[in-house]
């Protein structure tokens, strides 16, 4: 969980880290190969909409 929070917590000042998302307006960050943070991000917020475990089917 603190690697997960370690890497989310940078994303304010590099909010482009990661890949374009599944899902139109979303990004992916992999923290893990097991572990995505899917987040979506605006000019003024970067929100966190899911962790996933990678064997867990998304969208």
């Amino acid at each position: 969980m603190a690697e997960i929070e370690g890497k989310v917590a940078h994303l304010p000042a590099n909010p482009k880290r990661g890949r374009p998302g599944r899902v139109k307006g979303t990004r992916e960050l992999i923290v893990r190969p097991n572990y995505i943070v899917i987040f979506a991000e605006t000019l003024e917020t970067i929100t966190v909409l899911r962790v996933l475990h990678a064997a867990r089917q998304w969208p």
